[in-house]
């Protein structure tokens, strides 16, 4: 009797562990998924703290195009123009970047309409982005008649430091040179503008 109730328990026991493991297999697929979902989110979580968490952003030197009156000079860094004590727009952008191309004559529009409460800088970054040459940006620059300061690293420091991944890029400082809002892509006017006027708000 004893003999037939240890069968009675091993084949229970079997039982119960095939329907674990049958278990187990049914919700694999959700579990990696949820899985997944959470590393995903930590990460964009530890993206966004260290994009936000650096304050005014890494500094870099650049050499300007034009608009040297108003940077103060043909070399300069980004901590002297954020010391210029005004809200930056500093925008990432290409001579042979169609979306570039796109939003920059809305970026003019409002360059001109608040030119002078917000410094409006663009970043010729074409050589480290594969999407253009200084020469590129410059015809660009003469055939939309852009007339706000325009500038270009030396090297890609300022590509990692503020994680360009599309373009254009934009990023957005307040008076106290405080990185306060970032749009990865092309904008419209109405959004720039949106922005542009909730810095001037809080500044």
């Amino acid at each position: 009797m004893p003999s037939k109730k240890r069968k009675w328990n091993r084949s229970l026991r079997r039982s119960r562990e095939s329907q674990n493991q049958s278990a187990i297999q049914q919700y694999m697929p959700m579990i990696l998924g949820a899985a997944a979902i959470g590393l995903i989110v930590l990460v964009g979580y530890a993206l966004f703290v260290a994009v936000n968490s650096s304050g005014s952003g890494s500094n870099f030197e650049f050499d300007v195009y034009q608009g040297n009156n108003t940077l103060g000079g043909d070399k300069v860094t980004l901590d002297e123009v954020l010391a210029l004590n005004k809200p930056l727009v500093l925008n990432f952008w290409a001579g042979d970047c169609p979306p570039c191309r796109a939003e920059m004559p809305a970026f003019q529009r409002v360059h001109e309409e608040y030119g002078g409460d917000v410094l409006f800088l663009g970043l010729d970054v074409g050589v480290f982005t594969g999407l253009g040459t200084e020469a590129s940006a410059r015809r660009l620059l003469d055939e939309l008649r852009i007339t706000y300061p325009i500038g270009a690293p030396p090297s890609r420091s300022a590509v990692v430091s503020y994680s360009v991944r599309s373009m254009p890029t934009t990023v957005f400082f307040d008076a106290k040179g405080k990185l306060v809002d970032r749009v990865d892509g092309a904008m419209n006017e109405f959004r720039l503008i949106t922005i542009v006027d909730k810095i001037l708000e809080t500044s």
